[in-house]
């Protein structure tokens, strides 16, 4: 989703799932966004991580998009894999500490990828990225730049690591 697309995230009663439906129309916006998807083989999302979650943006497009029809129920998403970024003020202990890394991993590598069934998700966070240390900012940069350079080659290289089911 980019975001200076002007998407609107606010689901509306247009594009409200109808289970009883499985090839329901959903709104222009929707229907748009579900083609440009169609056109790709893989998912990449880059997100702020705010209150240990998706930001509600993000929450909305996927609540838009990945409906019921296109992306569960009567059809699963054809995409084999996503990535999922998550930048986080906070530093790795600090997430790890009430395990929220795990939650959120959880909740997007399961909860979202593997019930629209793609089959390869991965939750890569980059941590403390408030951080005023001009280095480490450089390496946070570094870091991303390799996760898209490679992204067509971790599903192999971390299999085991990183398919649905096993631990993050």
């Amino acid at each position: 989703m980019p975001l200076r697309s002007g998407f609107d995230p606010v689901l509306r009663e247009e594009d409200e799932p109808d289970w009883s439906n499985g090839s329901k129309k959903y709104s222009a916006e929707a229907e748009a966004e579900m083609e440009r998807m169609r056109r790709h083989d893989a998912l990449a999302y880059i997100f702020p991580i705010w209150w240990y979650g998706l930001p509600a943006m993000l929450k909305g497009y996927i609540d838009r998009v990945w409906n019921y029809g296109f992306a569960y129920g009567d059809s699963k998403l054809p995409h084999q894999r996503v990535l999922w970024i998550g930048l986080a003020a906070a530093t790795q202990e600090q997430l790890r500490k009430r395990g929220f890394d795990e939650m959120l991993g959880h909740q997007l590598n399961v909860g979202l990828a593997h019930y629209s069934g793609i089959a390869e998700s991965r939750l890569e966070i980059l941590y403390d990225t408030l951080s005023s240390d001009q280095a480490y900012m450089e390496k946070l940069l570094d870091d991303a730049h390799e996760l898209g350079v490679h992204y067509d080659q971790w599903h192999a290289e971390h299999a085991a690591r990183f398919k649905v089911g096993t631990e993050i």
